[in-house]
């Protein structure tokens, strides 16, 4: 039994660490390498031509900058978090502030990131459209666990 069991934890670590090394081969651990990864595909998909893809890169681009804006943010703001919650008591006002503060910076990005894929999305043919349609609500549904046939 002992016996079985060593070898199944084996088994399953080895499978683990090939997992690993696939996708650190592949730069899927970062999310710059996602991000580039995913362009690469939709270029792929859509079949764009240099112009669509300058404005994909663009939107790309814009992704990653807020997602840096976003994680230096978070860094501070958790720093700001902790220092509220050590008080004594918890100050109800800047508590507020800072979920207020938040909820600013996500809507002042917003408006660069819909712009971002608004210009893409416009320097496109309608049956790119359409099929970057597809390809998105295909990829929601497999994401949010539903079989592809159900939609």
């Amino acid at each position: 039994m002992l016996k079985t069991i060593l070898i199944t934890l084996l088994v399953l670590g080895a499978v683990a660490a090939a997992g690993a090394a696939w996708a650190k081969h592949k730069g899927y651990c970062s999310a710059d390498s996602r991000i580039h990864h995913i362009t690469e595909r939709v270029g792929r998909k859509l079949d764009l031509n240099e112009h669509q893809l300058g404005r994909l890169d663009v939107f790309a681009e814009t992704l990653k900058g807020m997602r840096n804006e976003h994680q230096d943010h978070r860094t501070a703001m958790k720093d700001r978090i902790t220092e509220l919650l050590s008080a004594p008591s918890l100050d109800r006002d800047r508590a507020v502030a800072l979920i207020d503060e938040r909820y600013q910076t996500m809507g002042d990005r917003k408006r660069a990131m819909v712009d971002a894929f608004a210009d893409f999305s416009d320097s496109l043919e309608p049956e790119q459209r359409a099929q970057l349609a597809g390809l998105i609500g295909d990829r929601m549904m497999h994401r949010w666990s539903h079989p592809r046939w159900a939609h």
